[in-house]
């Protein structure tokens, strides 16, 4: 059984709206942050998978948060704002929240598509274990390539955002991306375990990016690829894996 208390944590002039997740017996040592994708997305995940995780880790005496980055869910700001440096404004904000909160002692990672992104980017050393899930690594194979066309990039440029996947995507986002490009440095000889879950017929991403990310870490790693999962892995016997996997690392190593 698990608690979870609803928080609103301000950032800039916005506000976060986060869900802690904690066991019913013991002080929440143990703290995972769940980042979830987009664009768009809210913090429960997609099909409610940071719902159900912040269930089976809490079982295992795991406590966890999850929030909406701004312009998503029940946060506040504008989606057209977003940015990956944004975002990581975002998940620092919640992290200190929590720090000061909670007190935990250990915390760990996980990151779904684009919320593997931003926690790459916003990457601390000090994560004990860090389980990355369909992660987006290398922005322009496959993600994000096609928004960055000239279309796009025209039709952003000339209105200051551009419609893409039912979100307004601006154009700092956009040149952004040329930018960054990828954010696997630091997984380039990291000690930290780190565990990647994708589907091997993953349309969005391709299942490669995992297998490459993984090349990368010179500590404890593992790729777990589920045959014929596409992105997000929404199957009820995918999920399981991904549940089973994560618990099964985070117990280990957090």
């Amino acid at each position: 059984m698990i608690q979870q208390t609803r928080h609103r944590i301000g950032v800039g002039n916005d506000e976060l709206a986060a869900v802690v997740a904690t066991p019913t017996t013991g002080s929440p040592q143990r703290m995972v942050m769940m980042l979830h994708g987009g664009p768009g997305g809210q913090k429960d995940g997609p099909a409610d998978l940071y719902v159900d995780l912040a269930a089976h880790l809490g079982a295992a005496g795991i406590a966890s948060v999850r929030f909406d980055f701004r312009g998503c869910g029940e946060s506040t700001g504008s989606y057209r704002n977003m940015t990956i440096a944004r975002q990581v404004e975002d998940l620092r904000a919640v992290r200190s929240f929590v720090d000061g909160r909670y007190q935990p002692t250990a915390w760990a990672l996980i990151g779904e598509s684009f919320g593997a992104t931003v926690g790459l980017a916003g990457f601390d050393p000090a994560y004990r274990a860090v389980v990355l899930l369909w992660p987006a690594i290398w922005l322009l194979d496959g993600a994000f390539e096609s928004y960055v066309s000239e279309d796009n990039l025209s039709a952003a440029r000339r209105d200051g955002y551009v419609d893409l996947d039912g979100e307004q995507i601006g154009v700092a986002f956009l040149d952004e991306l040329q930018d960054v490009q990828d954010v696997s440095s630091p997984l380039r000889g990291l000690s930290t375990p780190v565990l990647l879950v994708h589907g091997e017929a993953d349309g969005e991403v391709p299942f490669g990016q995992s297998v490459r990310a993984a090349d990368l870490v010179s500590g404890p790693h593992k790729v777990v690829g589920v045959p014929d999962g596409d992105h997000c892995l929404e199957e009820p016997q995918e999920r399981d894996i991904v549940y089973r996997e994560t618990v099964t690392w985070l117990r280990e190593y957090l």
